[in-house]
């Protein structure tokens, strides 16, 4: 692989900090290049994928799941990055020099191959600093050769019209994914079974998680209060409660027949009711979703 002198200059000078020049002597770097370079976007209501194919080391990979912090995951093919530290870091392209690069963020990187992944405010500094003719790198020591530095940096050729793309299948994500919904739990008053504002919220976002999900096929709604009371006066509450979530789900355009609801009064406490805090978890509706493929 060819190595121009300007970018060994401008990688020492960016990696001044992993490798001192007195000990590093050879510099590997990967860039897909303008002819090649390639962002693909894959994407739904529940993910939306950005990739980077980068030629004779792997693809990387922007990724923001519904409900969850953007993420960058850079794949390689085989071992190319070794155990120690790898950075991330912003620079501006060959064609611009001059410009002072920006650290992003410092890892521990175990080697073997494995993912470099970065998340949240880095990953979204990633893309402005694409968004805005930079280039981010993942740099760090050879796997071969510690006196070697490994550069793998992100063309921002082509990537405005991907790019563009990409934000509106972010815009159109649900905004939670099915972990985050699939266990819920009302908490009501002692004696009450009407639904909270907050209660409403989350069980709007169990609908509408639902009404986009076609492998939800049950949804088990289960009615329990606290130890006050006679059993069969808990029993009654127990199954208002249930009553009360389930005919709000129907409301927001639930199914009826994926739902199973049923009541328990004080038979299954989640905690001990010797103590008004566990009483207060104890009266409760728990929602559970359940999948096709769910074992």
């Amino acid at each position: 692989m060819g190595i121009t002198q300007q970018l060994i200059i401008r990688s020492f000078f960016v990696l001044g900090t992993l490798l001192p020049v007195s000990q590093a002597s050879a510099l590997t770097h990967y860039q897909s290049d303008i002819t090649d370079s390639k962002w693909l976007l894959s994407g739904n209501i529940f993910s939306c994928s950005l990739t980077h194919p980068v030629p004779n080391y792997g693809e990387g990979h922007f990724i923001k799941e519904a409900g969850e912090p953007m993420k960058f995951v850079l794949k390689p093919e085989n071992e190319k990055l070794g155990p120690g530290q790898v950075y991330i870091i912003s620079q501006a392209p060959n064609w611009s020099p001059g410009i002072k690069p920006e650290t992003l963020d410092i890892l521990p990187y175990p080697g073997y191959g494995l993912t470099v992944e970065v998340g949240g405010r880095v990953a979204e500094k990633m893309l402005t600093s694409l968004d805005r003719g930079r280039q981010p790198a993942v740099a760090g020591t050879a796997w071969e050769n510690r006196r070697e530095t490994v550069e793998v940096s992100l063309s921002n050729i082509n990537f405005a019209p991907a790019y563009n793309e990409f934000r509106r299948c972010l815009s159109s994500l649900l905004p939670v994914n099915y972990d985050q919904i699939a266990r819920t739990a009302a908490l009501f008053p002692t004696g009450h079974a009407d639904l909270t504002e907050g209660t409403k919220r989350r069980l709007d976002l169990v609908a509408l998680y639902v009404s986009n999900d076609p492998t939800v096929q049950y949804i088990y709604i289960d009615g329990h209060s606290d130890n006050i009371g006679s059993r069969r006066d808990n029993r009654e509450l127990s199954k208002e409660r249930a009553e009360k979530v389930t005919a709000y789900l129907l409301k927001k355009g639930v199914p009826v027949d994926k739902i199973i609801s049923r009541y328990h009064g004080d038979r299954y406490p989640a905690v001990s009711n010797n103590s008004a805090k566990g009483r207060d978890r104890n009266r409760r509706v728990t929602i559970r979703l359940e999948k096709i493929n769910d074992s």
